[in-house]
């Protein structure tokens, strides 16, 4: 009986705690559903696209790649309206040295900001040949 009355105040206690606000929502309101490069059989320069998805409202968004971990070529973009696919992209100039015979792998990280709540993921487009590269 002890224990039931214990309990019961310890709730009640807690109850009387003011709530505490979630810092943001629970889940990503932005997300990559497509990647490609361009031209598709890879080479030293081209066009990185991303299709994003979006459930709610982007403000803004930030394109980086990078080749071999170096930064190669980044573009911002504006509003993504809400509940739709979008595709985001940027040129990219001759790939930064060191270009590899062996291959070039490229990735993407696509930033999206509504506010303070900011989603980021990473695209792996893969391995890209480098037949003129000579190191």
């Amino acid at each position: 009986m002890r224990r039931i009355v214990s309990l019961l105040a310890g709730t009640a206690l807690l109850a009387g705690l003011p709530a505490v606000a979630n810092a943001g929502p629970a889940q990503d309101f932005c997300f990559d559903a497509d990647a490609n490069f361009t031209p598709a059989a890879g080479g030293t320069k081209g066009r990185v696209n991303i299709l994003a998805r979006c459930e709610a409202m982007a403000e803004s968004w930030r394109l980086d790649v990078y080749v071999n971990g170096e930064w190669w070529e980044s573009t911002t973009g504006g509003k993504i309206s809400a509940v739709r696919e979008h595709w985001i992209g940027v040129d990219v100039p001759t790939m930064p040295k060191p270009n590899d015979r062996r291959g070039n792998f490229v990735w993407a990280k696509v930033t999206y900001k509504t506010g303070s709540w900011e989603n980021t993921y990473r695209e792996e487009l893969g391995w890209f040949p480098c037949k003129t590269c000579t190191t």
